[in-house]
Protein backbone atom coordinates (compact mmCIF):
# COMPACT_ATOMS: atom_id res chain seq x y z
CA UNK A 1 0.00 0.00 0.00
CA UNK A 2 1.21 3.50 -0.80
CA UNK A 3 0.35 6.62 1.17
CA UNK A 4 0.78 10.34 0.50
CA UNK A 5 1.73 12.55 3.46
CA UNK A 6 2.40 16.24 4.09
CA UNK A 7 3.48 18.17 7.17
CA UNK A 8 -0.16 18.35 8.18
CA UNK A 9 0.05 14.61 8.82
CA UNK A 10 2.90 14.93 11.33
CA UNK A 11 0.82 13.34 14.08
CA UNK A 12 0.22 10.16 12.09
CA UNK A 13 2.27 7.13 13.15
CA UNK A 14 3.48 6.59 9.58
CA UNK A 15 4.99 10.10 9.51
CA UNK A 16 6.97 9.36 12.67
CA UNK A 17 8.04 5.96 11.30
CA UNK A 18 9.22 7.58 8.09
CA UNK A 19 11.58 9.93 9.94
CA UNK A 20 12.84 7.10 12.16
CA UNK A 21 13.45 4.92 9.12
CA UNK A 22 15.38 7.71 7.44
CA UNK A 23 17.59 8.01 10.53
CA UNK A 24 18.36 4.30 10.48
CA UNK A 25 19.21 4.38 6.79
CA UNK A 26 21.04 7.68 6.32
CA UNK A 27 22.72 8.08 9.71
CA UNK A 28 22.97 4.47 10.84
CA UNK A 29 23.61 2.51 7.66
CA UNK A 30 25.14 5.07 5.28
CA UNK A 31 26.86 7.28 7.90
CA UNK A 32 25.69 10.49 6.27
CA UNK A 33 26.12 13.72 8.20
CA UNK A 34 22.45 14.33 8.83
CA UNK A 35 20.54 15.80 11.75
CA UNK A 36 18.98 13.19 14.03
CA UNK A 37 17.01 14.00 17.17
CA UNK A 38 15.01 11.57 19.26
CA UNK A 39 15.78 8.87 16.72
CA UNK A 40 14.28 10.86 13.81
CA UNK A 41 16.09 12.37 10.80
CA UNK A 42 14.84 15.68 9.46
CA UNK A 43 16.26 18.85 7.93
CA UNK A 44 15.41 22.39 6.86
CA UNK A 45 13.16 21.20 4.04
CA UNK A 46 11.05 19.04 6.34
CA UNK A 47 10.61 21.94 8.74
CA UNK A 48 10.50 25.07 6.57
CA UNK A 49 9.45 23.96 3.07
CA UNK A 50 6.19 22.31 2.01
CA UNK A 51 7.20 18.79 0.96
CA UNK A 52 5.06 15.91 -0.17
CA UNK A 53 6.07 12.46 1.03
CA UNK A 54 5.30 9.06 -0.43
CA UNK A 55 5.54 6.13 1.98
CA UNK A 56 5.06 2.45 1.26
CA UNK A 57 3.43 0.26 3.87
CA UNK A 58 3.77 -3.48 4.40
CA UNK A 59 0.96 -5.80 5.41
CA UNK A 60 1.71 -5.00 9.04
CA UNK A 61 1.16 -1.31 8.15
CA UNK A 62 4.75 -0.49 9.08
CA UNK A 63 6.61 1.90 6.80
CA UNK A 64 8.82 -0.02 4.37
CA UNK A 65 10.16 2.88 2.30
CA UNK A 66 9.75 6.57 1.62
CA UNK A 67 10.74 9.55 -0.50
CA UNK A 68 10.34 13.33 -0.39
CA UNK A 69 9.20 15.69 -3.15
CA UNK A 70 9.71 19.45 -3.43
CA UNK A 71 8.68 21.83 -6.24
CA UNK A 72 11.76 23.37 -7.87
CA UNK A 73 10.11 26.79 -7.83
CA UNK A 74 11.01 26.91 -4.14
CA UNK A 75 14.01 25.92 -2.04
CA UNK A 76 15.62 22.62 -3.02
CA UNK A 77 18.75 20.70 -2.11
CA UNK A 78 20.00 20.93 -5.70
CA UNK A 79 20.04 24.72 -5.44
CA UNK A 80 21.93 24.74 -2.15
CA UNK A 81 23.53 21.65 -0.57
CA UNK A 82 24.22 19.93 -3.90
CA UNK A 83 24.97 23.00 -6.03
CA UNK A 84 28.77 22.80 -5.69
CA UNK A 85 29.04 19.07 -6.35
CA UNK A 86 28.74 18.90 -10.12
CA UNK A 87 31.14 19.51 -12.98
CA UNK A 88 28.47 21.32 -14.97
CA UNK A 89 26.06 23.58 -13.13
CA UNK A 90 22.52 22.25 -13.07
CA UNK A 91 20.04 25.10 -13.39
CA UNK A 92 16.64 23.53 -13.72
CA UNK A 93 13.44 25.02 -12.35
CA UNK A 94 9.77 25.14 -13.21
CA UNK A 95 6.30 24.41 -11.81
CA UNK A 96 6.20 21.07 -13.64
CA UNK A 97 9.63 19.94 -12.32
CA UNK A 98 9.89 18.56 -8.80
CA UNK A 99 12.92 17.42 -6.84
CA UNK A 100 13.01 13.96 -5.27
CA UNK A 101 15.24 13.41 -2.23
CA UNK A 102 15.50 11.07 0.77
CA UNK A 103 14.48 8.04 -1.31
CA UNK A 104 15.18 4.94 0.75
CA UNK A 105 14.02 1.44 1.62
CA UNK A 106 13.61 1.24 5.36
CA UNK A 107 14.96 -1.52 7.61
CA UNK A 108 12.80 -4.63 7.39
CA UNK A 109 12.04 -4.67 11.12
CA UNK A 110 9.70 -1.70 10.66
CA UNK A 111 7.26 -3.35 8.27
CA UNK A 112 7.90 -7.06 8.61
CA UNK A 113 9.76 -9.15 6.05
CA UNK A 114 9.62 -7.78 2.51
CA UNK A 115 11.60 -7.55 -0.70
CA UNK A 116 13.59 -4.29 -0.92
CA UNK A 117 13.46 -4.28 -4.73
CA UNK A 118 9.68 -4.45 -4.63
CA UNK A 119 9.53 -1.55 -2.18
CA UNK A 120 11.73 0.56 -4.46
CA UNK A 121 9.59 -0.32 -7.46
CA UNK A 122 6.40 0.54 -5.59
CA UNK A 123 7.84 3.93 -4.64
CA UNK A 124 8.87 4.69 -8.23
CA UNK A 125 5.52 3.57 -9.60
CA UNK A 126 3.69 5.64 -7.01
CA UNK A 127 5.94 8.61 -7.73
CA UNK A 128 5.14 8.47 -11.44
CA UNK A 129 1.40 8.10 -10.78
CA UNK A 130 1.45 10.97 -8.29
CA UNK A 131 3.31 13.17 -10.77
CA UNK A 132 0.88 12.31 -13.56
CA UNK A 133 -2.03 13.25 -11.35
CA UNK A 134 -0.39 16.49 -10.21
CA UNK A 135 0.74 17.93 -13.55
CA UNK A 136 4.42 17.21 -12.87
CA UNK A 137 6.33 16.50 -16.09
CA UNK A 138 9.82 15.80 -14.76
CA UNK A 139 11.50 14.63 -11.58
CA UNK A 140 15.05 15.79 -10.84
CA UNK A 141 17.31 14.12 -8.32
CA UNK A 142 20.82 13.22 -7.22
CA UNK A 143 21.89 9.58 -7.16
CA UNK A 144 24.94 7.35 -7.03
CA UNK A 145 25.99 6.61 -10.61
CA UNK A 146 25.88 2.86 -9.94
CA UNK A 147 22.15 3.19 -9.24
CA UNK A 148 21.45 4.00 -12.88
CA UNK A 149 21.57 0.27 -13.63
CA UNK A 150 18.97 -0.31 -10.94
CA UNK A 151 16.66 2.41 -12.27
CA UNK A 152 17.05 0.99 -15.76
CA UNK A 153 16.22 -2.51 -14.54
CA UNK A 154 13.17 -1.21 -12.67
CA UNK A 155 11.99 0.52 -15.83
CA UNK A 156 12.57 4.23 -15.26
CA UNK A 157 16.17 5.36 -15.97
CA UNK A 158 17.10 9.03 -15.62
CA UNK A 159 18.64 11.29 -18.23
CA UNK A 160 22.06 12.27 -16.90
CA UNK A 161 22.43 16.04 -16.52
CA UNK A 162 25.83 16.20 -14.85
CA UNK A 163 28.40 14.12 -12.96
CA UNK A 164 29.99 15.16 -9.70
CA UNK A 165 33.53 16.36 -9.22
CA UNK A 166 35.88 13.41 -8.46
CA UNK A 167 36.22 14.26 -4.76
CA UNK A 168 32.53 13.45 -4.27
CA UNK A 169 32.77 10.01 -5.86
CA UNK A 170 30.54 9.07 -8.79
CA UNK A 171 27.33 10.99 -8.17
CA UNK A 172 24.92 11.86 -10.93
CA UNK A 173 22.21 14.47 -11.25
CA UNK A 174 19.43 13.11 -13.39
CA UNK A 175 16.08 14.00 -14.88
CA UNK A 176 13.25 11.47 -14.96
CA UNK A 177 10.58 12.11 -17.58
CA UNK A 178 7.03 11.49 -16.44
CA UNK A 179 4.71 9.92 -19.01
CA UNK A 180 1.76 7.58 -19.33
CA UNK A 181 4.03 5.01 -20.96
CA UNK A 182 6.41 5.06 -18.01
CA UNK A 183 3.52 4.79 -15.58
CA UNK A 184 2.05 1.80 -17.40
CA UNK A 185 5.45 0.09 -17.60
CA UNK A 186 6.11 0.55 -13.89
CA UNK A 187 2.64 -0.67 -12.92
CA UNK A 188 3.08 -3.74 -15.13
CA UNK A 189 6.43 -4.58 -13.55
CA UNK A 190 5.02 -3.93 -10.10
CA UNK A 191 2.10 -6.26 -10.75
CA UNK A 192 4.48 -8.95 -12.00
CA UNK A 193 6.75 -8.71 -8.99
CA UNK A 194 3.89 -8.20 -6.55
CA UNK A 195 2.24 -11.42 -7.69
CA UNK A 196 5.38 -13.24 -6.54
CA UNK A 197 5.43 -11.54 -3.15
CA UNK A 198 2.70 -11.75 -0.51
CA UNK A 199 3.79 -8.72 1.52
CA UNK A 200 3.11 -5.76 -0.78
CA UNK A 201 0.29 -5.28 -3.20
CA UNK A 202 0.57 -2.70 -6.01
CA UNK A 203 -1.53 0.36 -5.25
CA UNK A 204 -1.45 3.60 -7.29
CA UNK A 205 -0.66 6.77 -5.36
CA UNK A 206 -3.45 9.27 -4.83
CA UNK A 207 -2.86 12.83 -6.00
Amino acid sequence: MLKVLTKRDHLEPSYDEMLRGRARVFAGRLNWEVHVRDGKEFDYYDLQADPVYLVSLGLTKGVTGSLRLLPTTGATMLKSEFSHMFREAVDIEGPAIWECTRLCVHPASEGGAYEPGLVALQLLSGLCDFALGSGVKHIVGVYEAAMERVYRRLGWPPKLLSLSHPQFGRIGCGLWEVSLEVGERLRHRLTERGSRCHDLQPVAAKS
